[in-house]
């Protein structure tokens, strides 16, 4: 019975892993192919291969490496976006002013004439 339950979990995480080169989002990508190569390498665990428990701890290792710094750039960005929005929103406070200078109209752009020789 262990035997049909680690084949049901290697053929799903092989499905999950064919299924991942069908996912153009390269987040979700990777996330499904960690996913896939997790069930496979308890599949591989179990019966002893150690090429596909290498193979599959590689590829499962750097795909969390990847996800974290995925994750690492979407924290920083939501940072600046609060800083940005907290700027936005004391600058709107303040009452608004006429600016310090005047600006010149501008100038239509002349395009001098080539001619073909």
């Amino acid at each position: 019975m262990e035997a049909i339950v680690f084949n049901v979990i290697s053929w799903i995480g092989l499905a999950i892993c064919i299924g991942a080169f069908f996912i153009k989002d390269v987040f979700w990508l990777r996330l499904a192919t960690l996913i896939g190569c997790a069930l496979m390498l308890a599949y591989y665990l179990f019966i002893a291969i150690p090429q596909g428990v290498i193979s599959n701890l590689l590829v499962l290792l750097i795909n969390a490496y990847y996800i974290g710094q995925f994750s690492l750039q979407r924290r920083k960005a939501r940072r600046l976006m609060t800083a940005a929005s907290d700027v936005e929103l004391t600058s709107s406070d303040a009452p608004l002013s006429e600016p310090a200078c005047e600006t010149a109209p501008a100038k239509p752009l002349s395009v001098p004439a080539v001619s073909a020789t």
